[in-house]
C-alpha cells in the first residue's frame, strides 16, 4: 500500500500535549498522530512496568516467555500490521 503525505490542523491543546510528549519521550508529532490514527494512545508508563525489565533477567525471561506462547514467532510489527479481517 502506498503511502500519502496530507496536512491536518490540529487543536492547540492538542499540539501543546504532543509537543510535550515529543519533548519527554523523543517521539515526533508526526509519529504520535499517526499512531492516533491508527487507536494508539501514548500514556505515562506510572509503574515502570517496562523500563525496568532489562536490567533484570529474570523477569525479562519471564516476559518474553508469554510473548512466544501468545504470539508466536510474531514481532510486534507483525502483529501491529495484520490485515483486519
Amino acid at each position: 500500500m502506498a503511502k500519502r503525505q496530507i496536512c491536518v490542523q490540529v487543536d492547540e491543546e492538542i499540539a501543546k500535549k504532543m509537543e510535550e510528549i515529543r519533548d519527554k519521550t523523543g517521539i515526533p508529532v508526526s509519529r504520535q498522530i499517526e499512531l492516533r490514527l491508527k487507536g494508539f494512545k501514548i500514556v505515562e508508563d506510572e509503574e515502570r512496568t517496562f523500563g525496568h525489565l532489562f536490567d533484570d533477567d529474570k523477569r525479562l525471561a519471564e516476559v518474553r516467555k508469554r510473548w512466544d506462547e501468545a504470539f508466536g514467532e510474531k514481532t510486534a510489527m507483525d502483529i501491529l500490521h495484520r490485515k483486519k479481517e
